[in-house]
């Protein structure tokens, strides 16, 4: 049997020329993975080791004391026995493990470092120097010792070994995850900035997508233009060299797989449709994000949080047009909208919610990327369900399940690894499901810190030793299924790296997740359906979901009103409803509070606008109520519901309550009022839907009711016809004994021969006479006569209706307090009562 190689990937510069020599750097490293650390491995090659290898490790040792570092020894340690069981490979990784005892090479710095400095080194040793076994997965430690042979730092890492017979290639099926925790509350409310930086060129989701699409078209920003400057011309022998012994290592550089498709590996996109939906409005138009404040909080009831507003953003509208391109005739898969904890609504009685997460989770893919994701595939949250959720998720189409080896463990007594397939039954007379089983162990060896070029090497050799750990246990047509955990977060190179390695690693065979199919023999190695005490206390609780239906009902009283019957808060809930809050409380509150306030906003945008006081001059009237709807995209139809406080002062007659209002507009509601009793009244006006239940807040509006109407004029009309009889015979006397006083004096004068004594009596007897008939009619007619207008022989009885403001008549008061009685009329001050 041809002898072939372990592909453990360079990711660093080639060895330098002295292996034995460590290099210093002026300059110290700044990279925020790996700070602190002073001893890195940066790369462990050549790509495959076998018997004729020479193994190389290089890597960086950096000064992080405040002391000079000098006669300081990097060295390699191994052993000659390999690791037996998988589940020895994370406590050695972590240094909890067995000590490997064999020295191997190693290097002393070239000079002293500074603090901060660093300086490369370079270790080598021939594999049949290490006097390795068969095939396996053996112990390599890099250990940084100072001056006295202490061991002051150590890398632990694993050294996969193509000795002897190969074992059978596993097949492996790739779960590559586009997913996060919701980032919106409602749906122009942004909890972060966080999503915008993710979908740069050095984001998370940025990383996944360029790395998975395994594509030189698909980038981030533009390509940088060509340098100008000279490219060093490499040492020509040295590349030869190194070519020759690579090849002569590998076979290929394809691992020995003759024919092997040196293309794409087939992977299948896992995505959330709801971080799709916040890619896309993020992109769309102006939004708005939540300003930082240290730590998530939970708002008061009424306080209005406090947002900054984003323009659209140009990194998300390039992720978007790359994902479409990259995504283009590739399988997906999707989780519910928003990872909606399906299990938990179900509980609690909220099918229609699980229903619509599944149907609008499907609806946004096809939206936002253009194409139709596999229905006939379910992730169920955590890998884990129960027998309620896999019925309803049958019911929607799933014929494959994507499980946690949780919730289908193993039966092997050896303790193997199972191949990932399995029956699984659904119930009733349909056919059995399949079950796709991810291995636990691989997920976490994927999230383990890999975006330096230090962590990266390490995380690297992890992988293919786990891998070829499956392959050791022997076994023929075994599959395993790599989902890294959703919020995976990997560097650019070890995402890259560990789908080329599917590819070139001799032991793995890439394929579709859309081709395994299980069989009898397959089924017998998994046992039934488990649905583990941790997945039913980990789904949201009763509590919670009660909290959220408190905002469904606010969101329910507003549905009422819209005319296409649309739910536009429905993404809203299902985002409070995702799983992702089982571990997050506080955000969920947060986030839950500010969909809370966006409904009443909402509410609150279809409203009367309030008016002022209202006069009625007259016993009936109109007044205009002007009602307006200032949502930006919903068309609502209210009703105007008016009552006054007082029936029996003024009522409200018939007008049009029912109206329809398209986005930003305004009408006016005529509404007859009719008044019985003059005075203040206050209408209340609300909007109402079709059933008659509030929607706004009552607006008062006060009415004052003024105008006398026929009756009140009438009455005033009586009463001055009485005051002009009851004055007018004595105004005539009053003129016409005048008249004959003056005829009087007239024929005296005219009497030559009377006396003047004579003259003095009768002129005494007519004073007195007419003082004695003055007083007469002043005790009949009042003071009122004093108020007249000075006693002018030539004014018209008439003049008698003014209000006193002549001067004193001869024989009138001279206090003038007779014109006082009719300064106001009793007929104005009632009609102003």
């Amino acid at each position: 049997m041809a002898t072939t190689a372990v592909l453990v990937p360079a990711l660093a510069a080639v060895a330098p020329a002295q292996p034995t020599a460590a290099t210093s750097a002026p300059v110290p490293r700044d990279d925020s993975a790996t700070s602190g650390q002073a001893l890195t491995v940066e790369s462990i090659s050549p790509r495959t080791v076998g018997e004729k290898s020479t193994v190389k490790v290089t890597g960086r040792v950096t000064n992080t004391t405040d002391d000079e570092l000098s006669s300081a020894t990097i060295r390699l340690r191994y052993s000659r026995y390999p690791f037996s069981d998988r589940s020895q490979l994370g406590s050695y990784a972590s240094g909890d493990g067995a000590q490997p005892q064999v020295s191997g090479p190693k290097t002393e710095l070239g000079k002293s470092l500074k603090p901060g400095q660093s300086a490369t080194y370079s270790l080598k040793i021939k594999a049949e120097d290490m006097r390795l076994g068969d095939f396996g997965v053996y112990p390599l430690a890099v250990d940084l010792a100072d001056a006295s042979g202490r061991t002051k730092d150590t890398r632990y890492t694993f050294l996969p070994y193509q000795g002897g017979s190969s074992p059978d290639p596993v097949d492996i099926a790739w779960l590559w995850p586009l997913m996060d925790d919701p980032q919106r509350a409602d749906d122009d409310t942004f909890l972060s900035d966080g999503l915008s930086t993710s979908l740069g060129s050095n984001g998370r989701l940025g990383r996944l997508l360029v790395a998975g699409a395994q594509s030189d078209d698909i980038a981030l920003e533009p390509s940088p233009p060509p340098s100008t400057a000279p490219r060093p011309t490499p040492d020509i022998e040295a590349t030869a060299k190194a070519t020759t012994e690579e090849k002569a290592e590998d076979g290929d550089d394809n691992g020995g797989k003759k024919g092997a498709d040196a293309g794409r590996v087939p992977i299948t996109w896992a995505v959330d449709p709801a971080l799709l939906g916040d890619i896309a409005r993020m992109s769309g138009d102006t939004y708005q994000v939540l300003q930082p404040t240290g730590k998530p909080t939970v708002p008061a009831e009424d306080a209005a949080p406090t947002t900054l507003s984003r323009d659209p953003s140009p990194t998300a509208q390039q992720w978007l047009r790359q994902a479409r391109t990259g995504l283009d005739g590739a399988p997906i898969i999707t989780v519910p909208y928003a990872n909606a904890d399906i299990a938990a609504l179900l509980r609690q009685d909220l099918r229609k919610d699980a229903e619509a997460a599944v149907s609008l989770g499907g609806e946004t893919v096809k939206n936002v990327l253009g194409t139709d994701a596999d229905t006939t595939v379910a992730w169920p949250a955590d890998g884990l369900m129960n027998s309620a959720t896999r019925d309803f998720l049958s019911e929607r189409g799933a014929t494959r399940f994507i499980l946690s080896d949780a919730a289908l463990p193993s039966r092997s007594t050896r303790g193997g690894t199972a191949t990932a397939q399995a029956a699984l039954p659904v119930g009733g007379d349909e056919p059995d499901a399949t079950a796709l089983v991810v291995d636990s162990e691989l997920s976490n060896a994927l999230a383990q810190p890999s975006r330096s070029a230090g962590d990266a090497a390490l995380a690297s050799q992890r992988f293919a030793a786990e891998t070829a750990m499956i392959a050791a246990e022997g076994g023929t047509d075994r599959t395993v299924v790599a989902a890294p955990p959703r919020d995976w977060n990997p560097g650019a190179d070890f995402a890259a790296d560990v789908l080329r390695s599917s590819e070139k690693l001799p032991w793995l065979d890439p394929v579709a997740l859309g081709d395994i199919e299980a069989d009898a023999t397959d089924t017998a190695q998994r046992g039934q359906l488990t649905y583990p005490t941790k997945g039913a206390r980990s789904e949201l609780s009763g509590t919670y979901l009660e909290q959220v239906d408190e905002v469904r009902k606010d969101i329910r009283l507003f549905n009422t009103i819209l005319t296409d019957d649309s739910d536009p808060f429905r993404p809203a809930i299902l985002r409070l409803e995702s799983a992702a809050w089982r571990d997050d409380k506080t955000m969920a509150a947060q986030a839950r509070a500010l969909v809370a306030r966006a409904v009443t906003l909402s509410r609150e945008d279809v409203h009367i606008i309030p008016g002022e006081t209202v006069t009625l001059a007259s016993k009936t009237g109109k007044i205009g109520v002007l009602v307006a709807n200032d949502l930006d995209k919903e068309t609502v139809t209210v009703n105007l519901s008016i009552y006054s406080e007082n029936n029996e002062r003024l009522s409200v007659g018939k007008y049009k309550k029912e109206m329809t209002l398209r986005p930003g507009r305004k009408t006016t509601v005529y509404v007859p009022l009719s008044a019985r009793i003059n005075g203040r009244t206050v209408l209340n006006l609300s909007l109402q839907n079709a059933d008659g239940e509030p929607i706004s807040e009552e607006v008062p509006l006060p009415v004052n009711a003024t105008g006398l109407g026929t009756q009140a004029l009438l009455i005033s009309a009586v009463g001055a016809l009485i005051l002009v009889i009851a004055l007018a015979p004595r105004a005539l006397r009053r003129w016409a004994r005048k008249r004959a006083g003056r005829a009087g004096r007239a024929g005296r004068a005219g009497r030559a021969g009377r006396s003047p004594d004579a003259e003095s009596a009768g002129a005494a007897g007519e004073a007195d006479g007419a003082g004695d008939r003055a007083a007469g009619e002043g005790a009949d007619a009042g003071d009122g006569t004093d108020g007249g207008p000075g006693g002018d022989g030539d004014d018209a009885p008439g003049s008698m209706q003014h209000n006193g403001r002549g001067s004193p008549s001869e024989g009138g008061r001279p206090d003038g307090s007779a014109g006082s009685g009719t300064a106001t009329t009793g007929d104005r001050a009632s009609d102003q009562s």
